[in-house]
């Protein structure tokens, strides 16, 4: 479990590239975050195992679509790189759970153990079908061959689902709760790299980086990018590079925060809005942050709460609620400043 935009998924794909791994397994990775059936849930799970699998070979391909006949994907060859290719639409997943049993049966007798990570994996609780929790962790509890990583950024969803006695999936995984990255291992591996070009980032350029955006890796990943691409070898980054680096990191992205933002309700964005203005919130309905952002009522909040969490706008952990963007919640910090002045 992890905040979004923390690393998870990079911190999986880099140990799947370790060569303890890459040579003694098979992996499988796949996002269920926008899939709302577990048709979607299958077509994405048979995509992925496919399309890991075209690169080990004629006999590993031969081997799964012998096994997964239900998906009947196309298969052909590229006229430019000679090299195979498939496709898949969602309408080949004509019997969910008969497909789905045709894949996990594949894994189970595949000729190396497989490892296969879920993300975003609380999104099963919001399907339509009943008993998805049920249906997916009895197939999964009896396999030999293959390890599950569960992960998401609704931890309390997400904890929920694994430590409710009254849930399927009650105590069947070893939860790891992933926190940023330590600030002075952080600052250690910048300096290194921007050493390595011949240029340098001042202790509290970093420092004021890291706070601000509260270790966020995504945020300073980006941002340290820019900054080492805007400096010269020779020069030093300081608090105002990082700045000037934001600011384009926000222009840029203007016009997509704008799109999304015009298909939220107006009083689903002056939820959004007062959240990111605060930073953080913890009593929501209380009467302070009802008045000090002119919001309608406590219910009024609830009803936009619903769809803002349930669409991964706001995320909500220790019953504190921010938006999921660091980004996104910046600008909309500074168009709020924009529109006051």
């Amino acid at each position: 479990m992890a905040n979004r935009r923390i690393g998870k998924t990079g911190l999986i794909n880099h140990c799947y590239c370790q060569s303890q791994l890459k040579e003694n397994f098979y992996t499988f990775y796949f996002d269920i975050l926008h899939t709302s059936s577990l048709q979607e849930f299958v077509y994405e799970f048979g995509k992925e195992v496919y399309s890991r699998l075209m690169p080990q070979g004629q006999k590993v391909l031969m081997s799964l679509a012998q096994s997964i006949r239900s998906l009947n994907p196309k298969f052909s060859l590229d006229p430019l790189s000679g090299l195979p290719s498939f496709s898949l639409e969602i309408g080949n997943v004509t019997q969910p759970e008969y497909t789905l049993d045709e894949i996990f049966s594949w894994l189970e007798q595949a000729d190396k153990p497989c490892i296969v990570s879920i993300d975003e994996f609380q999104r099963i609780g919001s399907y339509p079908e009943k008993n998805i929790e049920a249906l997916l962790r009895g197939k999964i509890q009896n396999m030999q061959n293959c390890h599950f990583i569960f992960s998401g950024s609704q931890a309390h969803l997400l904890g929920d689902m694994f430590q409710s006695n009254k849930r399927a999936f009650y105590n069947s995984a070893t939860i790891m709760r992933l926190d940023v990255i330590d600030i002075a291992k952080y600052k250690e591996f910048t300096q290194y790299w921007f050493k390595k070009g011949g240029r340098q980032i001042a202790d509290n350029a970093f420092e004021a980086l890291y706070s601000y955006f509260d270790g966020n890796t995504f945020c300073l990943q980006n941002i340290l990018h820019e900054a080492y691409d805007a400096i010269e070898p020779g020069e030093e980054c300081t608090i105002e590079t990082l700045k000037q680096c934001t600011n384009n990191i926000l222009e840029v992205a203007s016009y997509g925060y704008r799109e999304a933002l015009s298909r939220l309700t107006t009083k689903q964005k002056a939820v959004l809005t007062a959240i990111a203005v605060e930073k953080r919130v913890e009593k929501i309905t209380s009467s302070a942050f009802i008045h000090t952002h002119h919001l309608e009522s406590a219910s009024m909040i609830q009803t936009a709460l619903r769809i803002l969490k349930d669409q991964e706008w706001v995320t909500v952990q220790d019953k504190t609620y921010s938006v999921s963007d660091p980004f996104f919640a910046l600008w909309l910090r500074q168009s709020v400043g924009m529109s006051r002045r």
